[in-house]
């Protein structure tokens, strides 16, 4: 908020410049005037993550999509199958 007020823009355009929702700095600047609305026990803080397969690749390509149908029929699919190949061959077999 601080960068923001000294820089004598508007918040559009500072958003605009900082690859920001206007939106969503809108309400952070409300929070930060003291509405009521916002809950001020509550500090925000940015953190960095990593985000990684919870299954090593090489297993995950090896596992697949088993559909169990309720006559005992079972179709086995590659996790390598697209999802909207799967979605239409769900709604194909409905």
């Amino acid at each position: 908020m601080e960068a923001w007020r000294e820089s004598g823009l508007s918040q559009a355009d500072y958003c605009h410049q900082h690859g920001l929702n206007r939106k969503t700095f809108s309400l952070w600047t409300r929070g930060d005037q003291g509405d009521p609305s916002m809950d001020r026990d509550t500090s925000l803080e940015l953190i960095s993550v990593q985000v990684t397969p919870s299954v090593p690749v090489a297993t995950a390509e090896a596992s697949a999509i088993l559909l169990r149908f309720p006559h005992g029929a079972q179709l086995e699919l590659s996790t390598a199958v697209p999802p909207r190949w799967l979605a239409e061959l769900l709604r194909c077999l409905v």
